[in-house]
C-alpha cells in the first residue's frame, strides 16, 4: 500500500444526533454501558470521532440509522466515524496524524511497523498500558497478540484481534467431488496430495484440457506463500528460526531447496497454473471458483455457502474439502503463526487522558458479548427476531435483512471480541462445523516466527533487499535457471544486507530474553 501524501481523499463521514443515555443493557438484561452514570445522574455521552477503513462495498446509510442510535445509547457515546476506502486509507492516516487534533481514535491498518515505532517514540499516541489492565473484555485478547503490538512492553494501541494461525494462505482446499470420482482419499500427506494433482492432470475432470490441478501465485517473493502447506510439510521455518544463538532465514536452510524442487517438479509437470508467476491473488481465487481448479490455498472463508454457490454455477456437482495441513517426510507439518490482529486503534496524545480512558472503555464494550450480538445480527426487533447464540445466526425476515445490509451494524462495532473461530462466517451448522474443524486443526501444528514482533531498520530502508533472490528463485522453479544461481543470491544476501538485518532482529530478541 502506497504511503505518499495526498491533498484530498474521498471519505464518508458517519454522524449521529446527540443521545443522552443512562446505563443500558442487552436484550436479556446484560452488561451495563461504560461510564453510564455519575452518582444518580446520567453521565454525558462521550463524543468520539474515529477514522476507520472501508475495506470494500458501501458504507452504512446513516439517515435514521437505528443500529447507530442503539449503539450510542448502550455505549453512552456520540459516535462519528469517518470510513475511508482502502486504496487511499494510508494517505488519509498520514494526513490525520499530521493534522494532530482531527480525530479521537485512528485505526492503523499497517500495524506495528517502523513508522508506528517512530510515532510512538515521538509521543504521538497515549500510553494505554495502565488503562487496559482494567478492561475485562480486552483482557481476553491473547498475550501473544499484545506482545506483537507493544513497544518496549508498553501498550500504545488496542489491536483488533484475529486468530494467531494461518492467515490468508492458511491451508489447502480441494475439489472433494473430483477426489471421490477417482477414488482418491482426502490427502493427509504431501505424497497423497502430489498424487491427487497428477491424477487430476491425467484425467482432466474439468474437461477440454482446462483442468488446472493446483492454482497458485503470484510468485512475488522467495517465500512462495501461495504454497505454504507444502513448505511446512517439507520442514521450512516460518520466515526465521533460531539455531543455538544464531538467527536463520528460511532460504538459508537446506529445506528451502527441497521446497523449490517440489515447485519446479510441479510446475514442469503441468500441475501448477502456468499463470502462477504473475497472477494476482484475487484473480487466482476467481479462477478456482470458475470450476477449473483442483486445489487452492486460501482460508476457511472459501467454504462459505455463498462462495461455494459461485463454484456450483460453474459445476453443480462441485464440493470442497478443507485440509488443515499436510504431513511430509519425517512427519514434518505446520501452519504459520501470524501477528494475531488486523489494525491497531490508537488515541492521539492531544486527546485528554480522561477521554482516552472513556475511548478505551468504549472499545472494551465493543468487545463484549452484547456488542458481538449487534455485530452479527443487529438490534432485536429491528434487524432480526431471534438469535441462535451457538451458531451466531439470526432469524430474520427479508425486510430485516435488507435493513441490516443498509445500516451495517457490523461496521459500526469498531472492536471485536477475541475468538479463534473469528473467520467462521457461515449461516449453516454443517459448514460452520467444517470451518471450525480446519481452524481447530491449526492449533496442533502452529509454526512460530521467533522474530516476528521485531523490526529491522535496515530492512525497512531497503524493501527490495530480496529482489535478486526472488528473481533467481522464480527462474529456478520455472526451469529457466539452476540452483547455483539461487545459492549465489542467498550467499550475497547473507554476507551483505542480510547480516545486518539478522543482527538487528537478534539484538532485540536477546534484549527481550533478559527481561
Amino acid at each position: 500500500m502506497k504511503k505518499t501524501w495526498i491533498t484530498a481523499v474521498s471519505a464518508i463521514t458517519l454522524t449521529a444526533s446527540i443521545l443522552t443515555a443512562c446505563g443500558s443493557s442487552d436484550d436479556k438484561g446484560g452488561a451495563s454501558s461504560p461510564s453510564a452514570t455519575v452518582g444518580t445522574k446520567p453521565a454525558e455521552p462521550t463524543s468520539i470521532k474515529a477514522l476507520a477503513i472501508l475495506a470494500g462495498g458501501e458504507p452504512p446509510v446513516m439517515e435514521n440509522n437505528q443500529a447507530l442510535k442503539e449503539i450510542e445509547k448502550r455505549a453512552n457515546v456520540k459516535l462519528n466515524v469517518e470510513f475511508v476506502p482502502g486504496d487511499v486509507y494510508p494517505d488519509k492516516v498520514n494526513i490525520a496524524i499530521a493534522a494532530g487534533s482531527q480525530y479521537d481514535m485512528i485505526l492503523l491498518t499497517d500495524g506495528k511497523d517502523s513508522k508506528y515505532e517512530k510515532l510512538v517514540s515521538q509521543g504521538a499516541f497515549h500510553d494505554l498500558t495502565d488503562i487496559i489492565k482494567g478492561m475485562k473484555n480486552l483482557q481476553q485478547i491473547p498475550q501473544y497478540t499484545w506482545d506483537m503490538t507493544s513497544i518496549k512492553n508498553k501498550v500504545y494501541g488496542v489491536p483488533r484481534p484475529r486468530s494467531e494461525f494461518g492467515g490468508g494462505n492458511a491451508n489447502i482446499f480441494m475439489r472433494k467431488d473430483w477426489l471421490d470420482k477417482y477414488n482418491l482419499p482426502v490427502p493427509k500427506t504431501l505424497d497423497e496430495f502430489t498424487n491427487a494433482l497428477k491424477v487430476f492432470k491425467e484425467k482432466d475432470p474439468a474437461g477440454g484440457g482446462n483442468t488446472i490441478p493446483l492454482i497458485a501465485g503470484p510468485y512475488s517473493s522467495p517465500y512462495f506463500s501461495s504454497m505454504n502447506p507444502v513448505a511446512y510439510a517439507l520442514g521450512l521455518p516460518n520466515v526465521y528460526k533460531i539455531e543455538g544463538d544464531k538467527p536463520v532465514a528460511y532460504f538459508q536452510t537446506p529445506e528451502y531447496k527441497s521446497f523449490l524442487d517440489w515447485i519446479r517438479m510441479a510446475q514442469g509437470s503441468g500441475l501448477i497454473d502456468k499463470d502462477a508467476p504473475v497472477i494476482k491473488g484475487g484473480q487466482s481465487r476467481d479462477k478456482f471458483l470458475s470450476g477449473v481448479g483442483g486445489a487452492f490455498v486460501n482460508n476457511v472463508g472459501l467454504l462459505n455457502e455463498n462462495v461455494v454457490a459461485t463454484l456450483k454455477k460453474a459445476d453443480p456437482k462441485a464440493e470442497l474439502v478443507g485440509i488443515p495441513y499436510l504431513e511430509g517426510p519425517g512427519g514434518k507439518k505446520g501452519v504459520q503463526m501470524i501477528e494475531g490482529y488486523f489494525g491497531i486503534w490508537v488515541v492521539p496524545s492531544n486527546v485528554s487522558k480522561d477521554k482516552a480512558k472513556k475511548i478505551v472503555e468504549f472499545l472494551d464494550w465493543s468487545a463484549s458479548e452484547e456488542a458481538t450480538t449487534i455485530f452479527k445480527a443487529g438490534i432485536q426487533g429491528v434487524h432480526y427476531n431471534s438469535y441462535n447464540k451457538e451458531l451466531g445466526v439470526p432469524e430474520r425476515t427479508d425486510e430485516q435483512k435488507k435493513l441490516f445490509d443498509k445500516e451495517k451494524p457490523n461496521l459500526l462495532i469498531l472492536e471485536n471480541v477475541y475468538s479463534k473461530h473469528y473467520y467462521v462466517d457461515s449461516q449453516l451448522a454443517d459448514v460452520q462445523k467444517a470451518q471450525k474443524a480446519v481452524l481447530d486443526g491449526f492449533e496442533k501444528v502452529g509454526v512460530p516466527n521467533p522474530l516476528l514482533k521485531y523490526l529491522s531498520d535496515t530492512a525497512g530502508k531497503n524493501p527490495d533487499h530480496q529482489k535478486k533472490l526472488t528473481e533467481a528463485s522464480v527462474n529456478y522453479v520455472l526451469g529457466k535457471g539452476e540452483w547455483s544461481a539461487v545459492q549465489t543470491e542467498v550467499d550475497a544476501w547473507s554476507k551483505g544486507l542480510g547480516a545486518t538485518i539478522l543482527k538487528e532482529l537478534m539484538d532485540q530478541y536477546n534484549e527481550d530474553k533478559k527481561k
